[in-house]
């Protein structure tokens, strides 16, 4: 696949959903953790 303007915006759209999903991931896990204790 050449790499063009939208395959480099596909690839940012999916990163940033990917580091997302990790964010909020963590804030649920630290959210949990903290309530716990």
């Amino acid at each position: 696949m050449p790499f063009t303007s939208y395959t480099a915006h596909v690839a940012v759209k999916t990163v940033s959903s990917a580091l997302d999903m990790l964010f909020k991931g963590e804030l649920e896990y630290n959210t949990k953790k903290e309530s716990v204790e």
